[in-house]
């Protein structure tokens, strides 16, 4: 037999009837909105200052999906924390928002009042951006805003101390690094991010993934059959690094190559932050590329992957365009940002010239050993490169070493290249960095893996802003492996790490 608090929770739709009906007979309607993944005495007190002002209390809370504190969060599914809410004596209703925002459920429900926590009352604290676009929305719609003064507990600190704490090893880094950076002193270095002017060169990349089902042997060939079910593609290589750097920083601006058939030019340009500013060269008589990966659908297991398009170099006259653009472009920027795919776009012209000492700009350089190119494609051609990231297996391809440490392996490659700072990437196990006169290690901060596709290009994307920022090598691993393990919640390039996910996730940990 269903509880009587189960009925308290409703639809958004079935919501709103019922409130106006309540405002029609005189009823004042308060709605308090947030996540309420750990309910405590806290919430309580707010609940009860709600109640001596409005007559019904409404929470409406956000989905699962739609939660943007990092890894593992939340705790609690949105039916169990909608029923723990629904079970309280002071809530009336329950409603689940698919929304990252209360504004569209504001303008839905037109409540009396929207009600936010005294943390909220000074706008230019709240990292999310959220309450100032809300209390615009509850005026809209002739509410008020109610700022309560609840007891100071909050749900983080607690979920990290005693419910889905990390492995040891991660909680004593996490102490550590607390007692050098407060989220404040995070905070405000991040903003300084803002400031930098980026050019990013590299090939694009169009990610497409095939759902299939596996249905049984063939009949013929004996391979493993399957049934295709749905496709979604998203921008990658460069592209994807672009947009993790956008909501950072004001000028993001690319220069890359597509193909005159078959374009995506369209799709590209769809796909792209605003403020991504990208300059293309039309390589003649070729398609983008285009990686195809089969993904079985129940169990998120990659069976295959295919290439489509051109991958030859550029002819000599597509060299020669793009060498004119990067010599009257390259010195506007603080940071020439590569990541090269080896998939023909930087020829050894094009990298001669790009790690030419007289230019101004730092450059941070990744080159990514993939199927098309094992073996034949290594980070040593790029000399003098100031930031270099690299995954552990890459640099030991470049150096034919299986059993080096990876701070050995980082300290080999400062000392080829002439490096100011070298980043490697483990995988679960984080990532290290090292400079000319110290070396640091960086736990990963992954916990709920959907895919690992991308998680290296939104680590270096993020550190490489760190480091040009002047910050150390134990900050930009930091910011690196948050990125990274952000990247590793959703599928491959779908979405990007934006700057309110970053700091969200940086203010969980950092409680």
């Amino acid at each position: 037999m269903s509880s009587i608090w189960k009925e308290k929770i409703k639809s958004p739709t079935e919501l709103a009837v019922i409130i106006q009906n309540k405002k029609s007979q005189g009823k004042k309607v308060a709605q308090c909105h947030g996540v309420f993944d750990l309910l405590h005495r806290g919430h309580l007190h707010q609940f009860e200052q709600v109640k001596s002002k409005a007559d019904i209390l409404v929470v409406t809370l956000t989905a699962d999906q739609f939660v943007l504190k990092g890894p593992g969060r939340p705790v609690f599914n949105q039916n169990i924390r909608a029923d723990m809410l629904a079970a309280l004596e002071l809530v009336d209703f329950v409603t689940i928002v698919e929304s990252v925002n209360a504004i569209g459920i504001i303008k839905l429900l037109k409540p009396n009042y929207y009600v936010k926590g005294q943390s909220y009352q000074e706008a230019y604290k709240d990292i999310t951006g959220k309450i100032g676009p809300e209390v615009e929305a509850i005026g809209a719609v002739g509410g008020e805003i109610i700022f309560t003064n609840e007891m100071p507990i909050r749900s983080t600190p607690l979920i990290n101390s005693y419910i889905d704490p990390y492995p040891e090893d991660v909680l004593l880094y996490l102490d550590l690094f607390k007692k050098k950076y407060s989220f404040a002193s995070l905070l405000d270095m991040v903003n300084q991010f803002k400031n930098l002017k980026i050019l990013l060169i590299g090939e694009t990349i169009i990610d497409q993934y095939d759902y299939v089902e596996a249905m049984d042997i063939s009949s013929k060939g004996g391979i493993m059959a399957t049934r295709h079910l749905s496709s979604e593609s998203f921008v990658g290589g460069i592209l994807a690094c672009a947009n993790h750097m956008a909501t950072f920083c004001s000028t993001v601006d690319v220069i890359s190559a597509i193909g005159t058939r078959n374009s995506y030019e369209g799709f590209i340009s769809r796909s792209l932050a605003e403020n991504v500013k990208p300059w293309f060269l039309n390589k003649e008589g070729t398609d983008t590329l285009v990686k195809r990966r089969q993904v079985e659908n129940n169990y998120f297991t990659k069976q295959s992957e295919t290439y489509y398009g051109d991958e030859s170099c550029l002819k000599e006259e597509e060299e020669k365009k793009l060498l004119a653009r990067l010599n009257s472009v390259m010195n506007c920027y603080d940071l020439i940002f590569i990541v090269d795919y080896g998939h023909g776009l930087l020829t050894p012209r094009i990298v001669y010239f790009i790690s030419t000492p007289s230019h101004n700009p730092k450059l941070a350089v990744n080159a990514q050993v993939n199927s098309a190119n094992r073996g034949f494609h290594l980070i040593t051609r790029y000399p003098l490169a100031d930031f270099v990231s690299l995954t552990q297996f890459e640099a030991r391809i470049a150096f034919s070493d299986k059993k080096s440490s990876p701070q050995d392996l980082a300290e080999k490659l400062l000392k080829k290249l002439g490096a100011s700072a070298v980043a490697l990437t483990l995988g679960r196990k984080g990532s290290v960095l090292s400079d000319r006169s110290s070396f640091c290690s960086t736990p990963g901060f992954s916990k709920q893996v959907v895919d690992t596709v991308g998680a290296g290009d939104a680590f270096f994307s993020l550190a490489a802003l760190s480091y040009v920022s002047g910050f150390s090598i134990e900050f930009t691993g930091f910011v690196g492996n948050l990125a990274g393990a952000l990247s590793t919640t959703y599928i491959g390039n779908k979405s990007s790490v934006t700057k309110s996910m970053f700091l969200n996730f940086a203010q969980t940990i950092l409680s």
